[in-house]
């Protein structure tokens, strides 16, 4: 009876300890599936993660697919695997097992209508990439769908972009800004303020609409575009404020953005703030950090820093030659290195550059054929010629091409309030001293008519190497894109129609007005300084796909 009571025990023992070894082993092998599984998932982040820098970086995106290439007389879309020919999956650095590669489908050249609009790689499906992402482990693969939207960040994508600034500051004064402000600091003493939007008068801001805009200007640029916005079509200027360096100060009632009213056709918040040292004044509270300014409505709200790195430096002309649109670089023969930016301006873009100080009065003719220097008589310009022409009878400047300035450049007013000039054609002046500009310049067609006059088809880019000054001596309005590569001052109630570029802005305490134009960093005419691309890249789509 003993041995029989021992053996159906040893038998239950033997039963459980086999049931239970089956579901250690079980266990385990899940286990082990769900780490190669997981494991797999890191192959696919690095996949995604290389493909995303390369196309930053200007790259085709392109992760470990060695030689491949879709098999000839394959159409639509053709994907790499991992046993195709010519494919040379990468291997991870942290786990040996891991293979991965990645192929970057670009939406503006496929032969595909990628965003449905009914149109084939048209302007719209620009900067924007379907990656697919693969990873194996040991048997087990997984693939993934990512779709990035690339965005250009260059400084001409502001209202307002400032370099490095100065010790005690970036933006001394009271600005009325409409667009996306851009600001450095790199300079500025740790603490100091950078932008101080200190409201006396009402006036002092920053906002993502053209709701103040002269009609008469707004008739020459484009119309903003629509973008749905909770539930509503709305026009944006997609506006961002961006602070590098610096404390931004709130003070009085000025804003940022504007609280979102339903029921219009604007959009009153900003697209988003990046602040890195926080905000500082009376309208902000002590939060023991960063502070919490009342009067910032934006879409991420107010905490997130720099969001940009190092990626959108200050340009200067001893830079790199940077090709509009493109970002080419060129060899300079003569010294076997890259051309700088004022070298390749002066020795391959421009004519004879005009010698000494040049003044163009609003009372008085003016010509200077940059081209064929001795043909004086305006009538026998050629479209082919650079030049500047000034007729004071109808205070009318034909302009075009690119033109080299050695000494300072001064438009200024002629007697009384003589201070209009229209302008017509595309030019890009280098001026390598400094710039004054104490008249209205504005855009004008060919034909004389002004509607939709600005930029695409008229276009004025002034590059001073020195300091610029707008509107010194009364009210003006300006239009186009100008540069400084020291001070920029408007002391003013001066309005700008476009973009200004400098190191440091003194905006005196009239507060003048600034109103972005999207499209002219689109439009900017050759020979400017940094128009070349600079793309970050935002995830719109991810999804895993099967085998």
């Amino acid at each position: 009876m003993a041995l029989l009571i021992a053996t159906i025990f040893v038998a239950i023992a033997i039963l459980m300890l086999s049931a239970l070894s089956v579901r250690v082993i079980q266990q385990n092998n899940q286990s082990l599936q769900y780490k190669l599984y997981n494991d797999a998932f890191t192959g696919l982040e690095s996949a995604l993660a290389e493909s995303w820098v390369e196309l930053e970086t200007g790259q085709d995106g392109m992760v470990g697919l060695g030689v491949w290439s879709p098999p000839v007389g394959s159409t639509g879309r053709v994907l790499p695997s991992f046993d195709d020919s010519g494919v040379l999956p990468e291997m991870s650095s942290t786990q040996p097992t891991v293979q991965y590669m990645a192929y970057a489908d670009d939406w503006s050249s496929n032969g595909e209508d990628d965003d449905g609009d009914g149109t084939i790689d048209d302007t719209g499906e620009n900067f924007t990439y379907t990656v697919y992402a693969f990873s194996r482990n040991r048997g087990i693969q997984r693939n993934v769908e990512v779709v990035l939207k690339g965005f250009d960040v260059n400084v001409w994508r502001n209202a307002i972009f400032a370099g490095n600034g100065q010790a005690g500051g970036l933006i001394n004064g009271n600005v009325s800004i409409h667009g996306s402000v851009h600001l450095l600091g790199s300079n500025v003493v740790n603490g100091n303020t950078v932008l101080s939007a200190i409201d006396l008068s009402g006036t002092s801001l920053i906002h993502n609409n053209y709701v103040g805009i002269p009609a008469d200007l707004a008739a020459r640029i484009p119309a903003l575009d629509t973008v749905l916005f909770d539930g509503e079509m709305v026009q944006t200027l997609e506006a961002k404020l961006r602070v590098k360096n610096g404390l931004v100060g709130m003070s009085g009632n000025s804003e940022i953005g504007e609280p979102n009213i339903s029921g219009n056709t604007i959009k009153e918040t900003m697209d988003g703030t990046y602040v890195s040292d926080g905000w500082t004044g009376t309208s902000v509270n002590d939060d023991g950090g960063r502070g919490d300014p009342t009067n910032v409505w934006s879409d991420n709200g107010w905490d997130d820093s720099y969001d940009l790195g190092d990626k959108v430096p200050m340009p200067f002309l001893a830079d790199d030659y940077r090709e509009l649109g493109t970002g080419n670089t060129y060899i300079n023969p003569s010294t076997l290195t890259n051309y700088t930016h004022g070298e390749y301006f002066e020795q391959v873009l421009a004519g004879t550059p005009y010698t000494g100080n040049m003044t163009i009065q609003a009372n008085q003719n003016f010509y200077y054929n940059a081209t064929r220097p001795s043909e004086t008589n305006p009538a026998g310009r050629l479209g082919t010629d650079d030049y500047i022409y000034f007729d004071a009878a109808t205070n009318r400047m034909e302009i075009n091409g690119q033109i080299q300035i050695n000494g300072d450049l001064v438009i200024t007013r002629g007697g009384g309030n003589d201070k209009s000039i229209d302008y017509t054609g595309r030019a890009a002046l280098l001026v390598k001293g400094n710039v004054t500009l104490d008249t209205d310049l504005r855009s004008m067609n060919a034909n004389g008519t002004t509607a939709n006059s600005f930029p695409a088809a008229n276009i004025l880019g002034i590059m001073a190497e020195q300091n610029l000054t707008v509107g010194s001596l009364s009210q003006l309005t300006l239009m186009g894109a100008f540069y400084a590569q020291g001070t920029v001052k408007s002391t003013k109630q001066t309005t700008t129609i476009g973009t200004l570029v400098g190191s440091y802005f003194d905006m005196g305490t009239n507060v003048p007005e600034i109103y972005q134009v999207p499209s002219l960093a689109d439009n900017l005419p050759l020979g400017m300084i940094g128009a070349y691309p600079i793309l970050v890249y935002d995830q719109v789509a991810w999804r895993e796909i099967g085998t």
